[in-house]
């Protein structure tokens, strides 16, 4: 049975439009309040009515045909004859179920139109919702199968859009129990991301990650104050593991509510979670969870642009902000109605401009409460500049293949990998770098393929490329990709080469394989760019040992000297340093009136705490223990 409020909201909208157009039903799915129309040109004509009506009712509404005005042949005819050449249209899907057209493009901006011109014109003269998808200027198998099944899946997703809006827009109890954090993970530790938000009306998870490499994978869950049958929704801030590899756990244990990210993020989590069953399969490993749960976990997603506002439940509104971290990063922004508290959580954030990203976002309409991640809070942690880190970097691969050997840079496939990559560009584009191959190995080519799909996420370094120069700096004629382990030998053998492979601390994955074939061979130069935790084989170089224990190519355990050079070169980080982060602290605004660091090692927060409290005056920073629980209001 419908809520009063979910009435209430029906009533409202169509009360509002209906003297626009003749509406046939108002539905709300998931948190869109979505509006069937007639003739749904009669309404999106006046300027600004649904504008004004979502201002109104502070809702975000979406406006469609009853049912298609034109049949399929017809509507693509139109279609093609709408949209420019220069578009490139790779295909045009109909679903019937749903009304939707799926339009996939290489060039999106000309199929989309001036302010969406061209997408309004579609839905006005067809009846079909078109939805537009990139096409990746790298050709990706996983892409194609992954938006087959985003097709295919859009009828069931939008049944269950329409059950999660009963959850979305409940009756308020009208409780007094106040506002609650808990930190169920990444407190005084990096990995297992996840923070619980209770309020007077509802309960919201904040990330739900794995621990890569630490003695406990996952978030402490088994608290009481953890409760799955109350959860009212998850947001995830980003796609790194350590932040979402948890997600279809959830799921498989009866999960079944929202998930709010971008849709950037969407993409790279199912490819991240894809190549983990995959991986565990090859290895004879029983994955903690199936294809299903991960097919199930996607059906809950809702993508949200960064600004856009929506509710999330009775009393919660969620807005998403470039974190400049990774493509598809956001900073958490929740507007506690019922506690007149805002919450600003930036999962991993970086606050300076690289050639991938722009930095993270700094101002919002309150914040009450900040949640900041701290992975490089320590005395030590000033990272170089990214034309330091540049400068280092090409040294190093050319005094390398000057005596004859390759340089191994294991990269997080997701962010490091493409940061590494459009460095590398520009140094061969000035004849900074030997004309040497690149390879790149597992899953970077997927993650790569996404990244090209979607500029509008990107820096303005590569839009102005992408848009304005028509040249995809991640198509350069160096970068080669090895599509199986079998090559592996053959690219260690052969002249000077740069080779990029996950994973970035040598946890497992192509790059230990590489290390396996080049430590032992002093010619060649191992580069560590990424982060490395505790208890990893990537610290343990980092960290100077002489003898690596590695799987063999037989499968047995053997002992290896470093004998390849080891190198660290920092400035490719994708968090924000000890600098940075003072300097958010600073700027961000408004000013919060409570602080609480997470994602961070226990000593390096505790020696950032002091150097906090000298340079911001009069807020109160807290660095929460693994099960704590604060009282905001």
């Amino acid at each position: 049975m419908q809520s009063a409020t979910t009435d209430q909201i029906k009533r409202r909208v169509r009360e509002y439009l209906s003297r626009y157009t003749k509406i046939t039903k108002v539905e709300l799915e998931g948190p869109f309040v979505v509006v069937y129309a007639e003739n749904p040109r009669e309404v999106l004509d006046v300027p600004d009515a649904i504008t004004n009506a979502a201002k109104t009712l502070k809702k975000k509404i979406i406006v469609l045909a009853s049912k298609p005005l034109k049949d399929e042949s017809s509507a693509v005819e139109f279609i093609r004859k709408l949209i420019p050449p220069k578009a490139e249209i790779i295909d045009i899907k109909f679903v019937h179920e749903t009304s939707e057209v799926y339009i996939v493009a290489k060039r999106t901006g000309y199929v989309v139109g001036k302010g969406g011109s061209n997408i309004l014109e579609i839905l006005k003269e067809t009846g079909w919702r078109p939805i537009i998808i990139r096409a990746p200027t790298i050709k990706s198998a996983f892409l194609d199968t992954f938006y087959n099944i985003l097709i295919s899946g859009s009828s069931d997703r939008k049944k269950i859009m329409r059950k999660l809006s009963f959850r979305i827009y409940r009756q308020p109890i009208g409780a007094n129990r106040g506002l609650f954090v808990t930190f169920l993970g990444a407190a005084r530790e990096v990995g297992r991301s996840a923070i619980l938000v209770n309020t007077n009306e509802s309960t919201v998870l904040l990330d739900a990650g794995v621990s890569v490499g630490g003695k406990n994978p996952f978030p402490r869950f088994d608290l009481p104050i953890f409760r799955l049958d109350e959860l009212d929704a998850v947001v995830v801030t980003h796609a790194h593991l350590d932040h979402s590899g948890v997600l279809p756990l959830l799921f498989k244990y009866g999960y079944r509510g929202p998930v709010y990210l971008t849709k950037p993020t969407r993409d790279l989590i199912m490819l991240l979670l894809y190549d983990y069953i995959n991986l565990s399969q090859k290895m004879g490993i029983i994955p903690f969870f199936s294809w299903r749960d991960v097919v199930n976990l996607m059906n809950h997603m809702i993508v949200l642009d960064y600004g856009e506002t929506v509710d999330i439940s009775p009393d919660i509104k969620l807005t998403l902000y470039n974190a400049g971290h990774i493509l598809g990063s956001s900073l958490a922004h929740l507007n506690i109605e019922s506690a007149r508290h805002n919450i600003l959580y930036t999962g991993d954030f970086r606050f300076r401009d690289t050639k991938l990203l722009d930095k993270a976002a700094r101002k919002f309409p309150r914040v009450e409460t900040l949640i900041m991640e701290c992975t490089y809070c320590g005395e030590r942690d000033v990272l170089p500049s990214l034309k330091e880190a540049e400068e280092s970097l090409f040294s190093i691969i050319r005094e390398t293949t000057e005596r004859g050997g390759k340089v191994l840079i294991p990269a997080l496939a997701v962010g490091r990998a493409q940061e590494v990559m459009l460095s590398l560009v520009d140094g061969f584009r000035r004849n900074e770098l030997p004309d040497v191959p690149v390879y790149l190995d597992g899953m970077i080519y997927d993650s790569t393929a996404i990244h090209s799909a979607y500029p509008d996420f990107l820096s303005s370094y590569v839009r102005n490329r992408v848009f304005k120069e028509d040249r995809d700096p991640f198509t350069d004629p160096h970068f080669n990709f090895v599509s199986t382990p079998d090559e592996r030998p053959d690219v260690t053998t052969g002249g000077p080469a740069i080779i990029i492979a996950p994973s970035g601390m040598l946890t497992g994955g192509p790059s230990v394989d590489y290390l396996r074939l080049m430590v032992s061979d002093e010619r060649n130069s191992i580069v560590l760019v990424s982060y490395q935790a505790e208890g990893t084989l990537g610290r343990r170089l980092k960290e100077g040992i002489e003898e690596i224990r590695i799987i063999n190519e037989d499968g047995e355990l053997t002992k290896m000297p470093v004998k390849a050079k080891v190198h660290v070169v920092e400035g490719f980080s994708a968090h924000a340093d000890k600098v940075q982060l003072l300097t958010y602290l600073m700027s961000v605004e408004p000013k919060p009136h409570r602080v609480f660091l997470v994602h961070g090692e226990e000593s390096k927060i505790r020696s950032f705490i002091p150097l906090a409290h000298k340079s911001i005056q009069g807020i109160r920073i807290s660095a929460p223990h693994i099960g704590e629980t604060f009282k905001l209001a």
